[in-house]
């Protein structure tokens, strides 16, 4: 039986994976610290100072656990029994949260059919965004389910720079059709160029071409390939073909004026939390970080002509810019800090089972 005095630690649990095992005694602690950065799915163990496990028989030391529910259901529900076996207070949220994944996981009638038995078993489930909310109802109506996106440590770090300059495009999936990213690129490069502003432009690995070109594209790099020959016709376009440290890549993101995306997947919103804690607007992207700490910006109900008048605005408007900034961090302050996703937390987790 937990003590109700004890501090609130929340152990997530991921079967498989790579990340191994991550305590997070100092909650956020330092930009720098070896490990993986308190963000995404590490940021619930993190605000909570518990830890992140993987591992298909993982039994942290914390009587909370949040499971995270990938492609192989199957996995997740074999650690979950594992869990519940344990004692475990098990809550659920699924892994891949962008509308268009969560999608494909249910063309497979046996994934619908094993997310339902996860959904009868689970303690409760967390939604992260808000298309999955409804469908942990759906599965199980009687099931407890929360809305609490992955929270950002806003309070504890400034990764803010004091030079910046252009435009950083956030996505960097070419072949992810509702990232958008090519059009993005293609549509924000006019609009820094009649303003002399450069464009940053990440060429992500082609990991979601068919299995014959992904084979290929070990020997030609279609996305390389891509981004090059863009460039080739705007030399203000730079192009970063290689894979950053996750610290430099926020120090090179802060280093613009803004990000600008037009991302449609429905996703949690790692973009919009990358350059809210560097402290940079966020143009577009309709991800649930986006929508609830850049509502101004956002691509929700806004057209692409809207996007890049805002675009516009940012670069030459240095009032506007700094209140969405000032904005942006209020609001986080208020919906996606550590101390309320902890707070939340521990009041959904305390309410289970009463």
């Amino acid at each position: 039986m937990p003590d109700p005095a004890a501090p609130f630690r929340l152990a997530v649990v991921t079967p498989g994976g790579k990340d191994g095992r991550q305590a997070f005694p100092q909650g956020a602690g330092q930009p720098g610290d070896p490990g993986h950065l308190p963000v995404n799915f590490h940021a619930y163990a993190a605000c909570t100072q518990g830890s992140y496990w993987s591992g298909d028989t993982a039994t942290p030391e914390e009587q909370p656990v949040l499971l995270l529910i990938g492609s192989r259901m199957e996995r997740a529900e074999a650690l979950l029994r594992h869990l519940k076996a344990a004692g475990k207070t098990v809550v659920i949220t699924i892994k891949e949260t962008g509308l268009p994944q969560v999608s494909a996981h249910f063309q497979k009638f046996e994934n619908w059919s094993a997310f339902q038995q996860l959904c009868t078993m689970a303690d409760g489930a967390i939604a992260t965004t808000y298309d999955t909310e409804p469908l942990y109802r759906a599965a199980n109506p009687k099931l407890p389910v929360t809305f609490l996106p992955p929270p950002y440590p806003v309070e504890e770090w400034d990764l803010s720079s004091t030079e910046q300059s252009g435009v950083f495009i956030g996505t960097r999936q070419l072949f992810v059709t509702s990232r958008s990213h090519a059009m993005a690129l293609a549509l924000v490069a006019p609009v820094a160029a009649e303003l002399n502003q450069p464009v940053s432009v990440i060429s992500g690995r082609a990991s979601d071409l068919p299995p014959v070109k992904r084979l290929l594209n070990k020997v030609v790099d279609y996305s390389h390939d891509w981004h090059r020959r863009f460039a080739e016709g705007a030399p203000h376009v730079r192009v970063i073909a290689r894979q950053m440290p996750a610290l430099e890549y926020l120090r090179t993101l802060a280093a613009h004026r803004l990000v600008f995306q037009l991302d449609q997947s429905s996703v949690p919103g790692q973009v919009a939390g990358d350059a809210l804690i560097c402290r940079v607007p966020c143009v577009g992207g309709n991800g649930t970080a986006e929508r609830l700490v850049f509502p101004d910006l956002c691509g929700h109900g806004r057209t692409t002509g809207e996007l890049l008048d805002l675009t516009r605005r940012l670069l030459t408007d240095a009032g506007f810019h700094a209140e969405m900034v000032r904005k942006a961090v209020a609001l986080a302050r208020e919906k996606m800090c550590f101390f309320k996703a902890r707070r939340d937390l521990a009041d959904f987790f305390g309410s289970l089972g009463r």
